[in-house]
């Protein structure tokens, strides 16, 4: 039994293993099953890695059938500082017991969202005790960043994807996360991803794979 109350999507290694763990967070008025074919391109090309794609702890306020991480839709600097706040106690708690179910370490772990799970992820991964192994956002906002450098405890390394023509979540969110993380520390790589709208494309899932590869320390082969 796992330690947590919050459905999931668990898409785990026939064979091996689980030596890695990703955990993404889906966007507001989605639910687990918005990731879940992000999670299976992922997955299909890391070894030894569980991918938990996590339902939102509350119904969503716009749309009965789903989910939400906090009770914000437009996203203003004050309701996404508020939200992130209120979801994280149980964020914690879900990624505490997720490492204890698989029997692995923070950095074992790569955490990440799109929008309101991104706002999430990037919220709670660096006040956490121990450092994960990184964490990726799509399309999110980097919520309260006067309060990081007094809050943070680690600085895990971060990748930033955002479409261009994001009409929800702006992209000018990307250089204003991008900014804060940098002067703060974070080793932060950064993809304004030309022609996307609020959405995952295989594009952002190429980068994003390539990303955790190099956190896992997953080698690409190379081709002659």
């Amino acid at each position: 039994m796992i330690g947590h109350e919050l459905e999931c999507i668990r898409l785990e290694p026939s064979h091996a293993p689980v030596r890695k763990l990703v955990v993404l967070l889906h966007g507001y008025g989605g639910d687990a099953g918005d990731m879940e074919p992000t999670a299976r391109v992922l997955r299909d090309a890391l070894p030894e890695t569980a991918i938990v794609c996590v339902n939102g702890p509350e119904p969503c306020a716009h749309w009965v059938e789903g989910r939400q991480w906090f009770a914000a839709s437009e996203f203003d600097a004050r309701d996404v500082w508020l939200g992130v706040q209120a979801a994280a106690p149980l964020l914690n708690r879900v990624l505490d017991a997720e490492l204890e179910h698989y029997g692995l370490l923070e950095r074992d772990m790569v955490l990440g969202g799109f929008s309101q799970g991104a706002m999430v992820a990037l919220h709670v991964g660096p006040r956490r005790v121990s450092e994960a192994a990184g964490l990726l956002s799509f399309s999110g906002v980097l919520g309260g960043p006067e309060h990081l450098l007094d809050q943070m405890m680690v600085r895990p390394p971060v990748m930033l994807l955002h479409g261009s023509e994001d009409d929800v979540v702006p992209v000018a969110n990307l250089g204003a996360a991008e900014d804060t993380l940098a002067r703060a520390g974070f080793t932060v790589e950064t993809h304004r991803l030309v022609g996307l709208d609020h959405s995952i494309n295989g594009e952002a899932q190429t980068l994003a794979l390539k990303f955790l590869k190099e956190r896992f320390g997953i080698s690409t082969p190379t081709t002659m």
